[in-house]
């Protein structure tokens, strides 16, 4: 069957989207006439996990493919092959073979890659055309880079006269505005609008913008507000003087409200919260009054004079907002400036910045240069997690999808397209990632615009997976009935219609499961409870209630390692973490294995802040503690502290610590490279290796920030307080322990039981973040202005309000989407912890995940006031899974401490050794160097233990040298020439006043004066050795030495003496 052009699949969590996508692969290289048709594929994912899982998959089913007796799984995969294709079991088996093995001497072509690593083969590629050094490095820390370059700018501020007053006024603004003076945090934060795709447009618009230009645009909005205010006060006055002129009493209007309202205006205290006055019934009149008619008369007049008040406090109002934003983006071009020279001093290149160097290098180009070479070779493409590609991302491959498209092979036939994903699933909005991409895609209708197909090809196919092959009948039923009523919550259309219409999905053959929703008592319900702290400690309730749980759960026979709970933020999968740990409950995740949470690694730190800072006491008292507990069992741990932070000055504290048997240095640790010094601490202070894998992953982190940053100790610090927490050890595989890990980070995973804790979220307390407002470009000459995303911005004007209620819309399609990753990774049973609700006034529930829940059981019907639990399904364990086996693999720490001293270069005789050539020249080379180490026999040990010290030969080797050392030194026609009592010149040179110098291997001066000379040689003799000798001779002698005995002795096989 003709595979169609473009194929979209809409693939529901655990609808088998891997197990299609290897299919289809498979079917491309079985049917090609080529063996090497995978050449000619490119599969593109998100992670390189995944990319590790479908290379995995394709490899495997292949070597499945080729034995007698595949696999139950590999078998039904065979027969699904075999129809589709129309090939028979035999013909794929033939096949497979052939394929495998050219995969296995090609593996290099086998492209299954991440978006990133395959963006950056396209950029090493063309380094030259885009104008890269060839070398440039990849940096990941992104972050990093950008506190540089803030620092680089305010370390400028003295210098440049208009950037200083600029950060000084910014300063006094945040200061007037009761917020830190420390400006860096903003500018920090504004700056990452740089790296984020999102902003591409918007930040394209302010390139050319530098300082003075914003000066001049924050200048005139000044002007401009104050301007509005004046007209507004003077229009107020004429309301109010329209009011007086008609001889209208102020009481006459109910309350005196409306010329209260005016006075407001006047007095600028006017606050649009406060009622407005927009219709004619807005303006309440007393019964009683007697003006009433002439009240009435002018009201009209009234309201147009607040319509144009109220007009122009919205423009007032959305200046003032931008404003407020306008310093840091004034530094946005100069902090992109700053960026590109510490990449170009670092020669570096963020990963952020890949996407677009390509799409601006592809803009209104026919062909597309960066792609010409690869465009002919990939004819296949796939695409995974689709709905995680960023928008940039997906035009950047556009034009080489399209080429392979439209174009046709020598067979005469069209390349293909498979995009894989779920909208709802779409997680990553803030790295680019949005669902609306994959949403226009799978719109099946027969328009041609390019949101919905952007090739020239019109071939397009969609398909729905719906069927669920990873949970339990009753999860499944749970998130259908669940998801369909949450639609509700949307006014966008595409965003309901997305779960009311999508998010079903049909039951596979795992009947039963379980789903339990319980929620915590509320605040005033739990006075009675034993343990209630005054301050109500939510968190402490959660972590309680997860520990409960998971007793059930092993009650019910389950493993701990079929567990996994799932956080929304970090800090709550810590404490959760923290709380099991105290109750012993085996764990693994990056929260637990926290490096910075190592004891070890803590007393590193504070000796580090101790050698920055000699005066800081609580880095001195830290470090005390530790070597207290650890390092010393003379003085109680309270006594040792205290006398140790009773010595002043450094000489003293050394002094004290050398009476407990702790030798160091701290001004010679200061001298030492940040390495080296860390190095001294861990041998100083740390004798036992409990924590050895924190201290080695540790110390990797010591020698990047050392090699490659050549950081310091106080620069060392400078990023510890910034980036510790982001550094943990990789979580060990296979072990029966508890999985903690956030939402994002088990997207594509599964799990027998899931766990999820502090499902309370209030939607209304989300972070501070910005929104970018459309503007008169003929007021500021910007055609948009980034301003903070508040409720204020609806009263902005009609745009604002609808710009700010579509990003509502889209943060409410983010938070259920992170829900519905979470609910939907349990294989067999779900937990889900959350907050009871106090309804409002109104009978409503707060914005929050609770709510959700709570309106989600009213509409079932089965909502109870004071019911805490509510459960779904028989918690009994139904599957057949044994219980995992611990095991852990240790790291071993490293204690040699690195000294250049003892490196030593093996030289090529040593290698050769064991080898025919033992016996030849190289083996006498060798000896003919120790011999040089020997003056008696005594120091035959000595100079065979140094050689192999020196790497010239091996352990293994070293009983045949010394057998063969021994031989010469007692040899009896040389005993006098290692004999003792002599002064002996191993490889001594003499250098003469005329001629070149000479160095003789052994000269031996006896207490009579007299020369004995000795030469060794290899191979055969020859006559051009025995002159050599007798030119040595005449040397000496003619320094007033007698040479009496001069030899040759032939190092191989056997030893050969001539006696000259």
């Amino acid at each position: 069957m003709q595979r169609p052009s473009f194929s979209l699949y809409d693939a529901s969590a655990g609808s088998g989207k891997t197990f299609t996508l290897v299919k289809e692969y498979l079917k491309i290289i079985l049917t090609a006439k080529k063996n090497d048709a995978y050449r000619n594929i490119l599969a593109i994912t998100f992670t390189n996990k995944a990319v590790h899982e479908m290379k995995s998959r394709i490899v495997h089913n292949l070597s499945q493919f080729t034995k007698k007796e595949p696999d139950d799984k590999a078998q039904q995969l065979m027969q699904v092959l075999s129809v589709e294709t129309n090939l028979s079991l035999p013909q794929i088996k033939i096949k497979a073979q052939e394929i495998i093995k050219h995969i296995i001497h090609n593996y290099a072509a086998f492209d299954i890659l991440t978006i990133d690593k395959f963006t950056h083969k396209v950029i090493r590629a063309f380094a030259h055309d885009l104008n890269l050094p060839i070398t440039f490095e990849v940096t990941l820390d992104t972050e990093t880079l950008l506190t540089e370059a803030v620092d680089a700018i305010i370390a400028q501020a003295g210098e440049d006269e208009i950037l200083t007053k600029l950060l000084i006024d910014f300063t006094m603004e945040k200061t007037d505005d009761d917020k830190s003076w420390d400006i860096s945090r903003e500018i920090l934060e504004t700056g990452k609008l740089i790296f984020n795709e999102n902003n591409r447009e918007e930040i394209s618009h302010l390139n050319n913008k530098d300082i003075v230009a914003f000066i001049e645009i924050k200048e005139k909005l000044k002007a401009t507000v104050f301007d509005i205010e004046k007209q507004n006060i003077e229009l107020a006055a004429n309301a109010m003087a329209l009011i007086e002129s008609n001889n209208i009493d102020a009481k006459s209007f109910s309350g005196g409200y409306f010329p209260k309202h005016l006075q407001a205006i006047v007095d600028g205290k006017y606050n649009p919260i406060n009622k407005r006055y927009f219709e004619t019934e807005d303006i309440k009149i007393n019964k009683t009054a007697k003006d009433s008619a002439i009240i009435e008369s002018i009201v009209p007049e009234l309201l147009s004079i607040l319509k144009s008040i109220y007009q122009n406090f919205e423009q007032r109002d959305f200046y003032k907002a931008f404003l407020k934003n306008i310093t840091p983006l004034s530094l946005l071009h100069t902090v992109s400036n700053a960026l590109a020279k510490i990449q170009s001093e670092q020669n570096v290149l963020s990963i952020a910045e890949f996407n677009t160097l390509i799409y601006n290098e592809i803009q209104n180009q026919p062909a597309p240069f960066i792609y010409e070479r690869l465009g002919e070779r990939y004819r296949h493409f796939f695409i995974d997690e689709f709905q995680d590609t960023s928008e940039m991302q997906w035009q950047n491959l556009i034009p080489l999808i399209d080429n392979a498209l439209s174009s046709q092979n020598e067979a005469g036939e069209k390349g293909t397209l498979m995009i894989v994903g779920d909208p709802k699933q779409s997680i990553y909005r803030w790295r680019g990632g949005k669902a609306e991409q994959f949403i226009a895609l799978s719109k099946e209708t027969s328009s041609q615009s390019k949101q919905e197909n952007p090739f020239s090809n019109p071939d397009k196919k969609v398909t729905h997976l719906d069927t669920n092959y990873r949970s339990y009948s009753q999860i499944i039923d749970f998130n259908n009935a669940f998801f369909k009523f949450i639609s509700q919550e949307f006014d966008h259309a595409d965003y309901r219609d997305l779960y009311e219409n999508h998010s079903h999905q049909e039951l596979n053959q795992s009947i039963g499961g379980y789903v339990n929703l319980t929620f915590l008592p509320l605040v005033e319900n739990l006075e009675n409870e034993p343990d209630q702290d005054e301050e109500w400690d939510k968190s402490e309730y959660y972590c309680r209630a997860t520990f409960q749980t998971i007793q059930k759960v092993m009650g019910q026979g389950f493993s701990y390692s079929d567990i996994s709970i799932l956080t929304r933020k970090r800090d709550q999968g810590i404490a959760i973490a923290k709380y099991l740990t105290e109750q012993n409950i085996p764990l693994v995740s990056s929260e637990t294995l926290l490096i910075e949470k190592a004891t070890e690694v803590q007393f590193i730190v504070h000796v580090l802040r101790y050698l920055k800072n000699d005066a800081d006491t609580e880095s001195k008292a830290n470090m005390l503690l530790y070597i207290a507990k650890n390092c010393q069992n003379q003085l109680d741990l309270h006594d040792f502290i205290a006398q140790g932070i009773g010595v002043n000055t450094e000489s003293e504290l050394e002094a004290f610590l050398k009476k407990f048997d702790i030798s160091i240095t701290f001004k010679n640790i200061r001298k030492k490279s940040l390495y080296e010094a860390v190095e001294v601490i861990i041998a100083t202070f740390i004798f036992s290796k409990q924590n050895h894998a924190y201290l080695q992953y540790f110390l990797d982190i010591i020698l990047e920030r050392d090699f490659h940053k050549q950081a310091g100790i106080s620069d060392f610090l400078n990023y510890w307080d910034k980036n510790s927490s982001k550094h943990s050890i990789p979580s060990p595989e296979g072990n029966n322990a508890v999985k903690i890990m956030t939402i994002h980070k088990s997207k594509g995973l599964e799990f027998p039981i899931v766990i999820m804790p502090f499902a309370d979220e209030d939607y209304d307390k989300k972070p501070k973040d910005k929104l970018w407002l459309e503007a008169e470009e003929a007021d500021f000459g910007l055609p948009k202005v980034l301003i903070d995303n508040t409720k204020s911005v609806t009263s902005f004007g009609e745009k604002a309000a609808l710009k700010y209620n579509q990003q509502k819309q889209e943060e409410l399609l983010d938070n259920i989407n992170i829900l519905y990753v979470a609910l939907t990774r349990a294989e067999e049973q779900l937990y889900i912890i959350s907050q009871a609700l106090k309804p409002k006034k109104d009978g409503t529930f707060s914005n929050s995940m609770a709510a959700f829940f709570t309106n989600y059981l009213i509409n079932k019907g089965v909502f109870e006031e004071n019911k805490l639990v509510y459960e779904f399904g028989n918690s009994q364990k139904l599957s057949k899974l044994g219980a995992a086996a611990a095991h852990m693999k240790e790291i071993n720490y490293v204690s040699e401490r690195f000294n250049p001293a003892n490196i030593k270069i093996a030289q090529k005789e040593a290698l050769l050794w064991g080898t025919q050539q033992q016996e030849a020249i190289e083996y006498g080379n060798v000896i003919h160097e120790i011999l040089s180490f020997v003056n008696t026999s005594e120091d035959i040990d000595t100079a065979v233990q140094k050689s192999i010290e020196m790497g010239l030969i091996q352990n293994n080797q070293q009983n045949e040298v010394h057998r063969a050392i021994q031989e010469i030194i007692n040899h009896s026609e040389l005993e006098c020439y290692f004999s003792k009592g002599n002064r002996v010149f191993n490889e001594q040179s003499i250098i003469q006043n005329e001629g070149q110098n000479i160095k003789p291997d052994r000269m031996v001066l006896t207490p009579e004066n007299d020369i004995l000379l000795l030469d060794y040689k290899t191979g055969k003799h020859q006559e051009k050795y025995r002159l050599q000798i007798e030119n040595y001779q005449s040397i000496i002698e003619k320094m007033h030495f007698k040479v009496t005995k001069k030899a040759l002795v032939y190092i191989g096989k056997s030893i050969e003496v001539i006696h000259l």
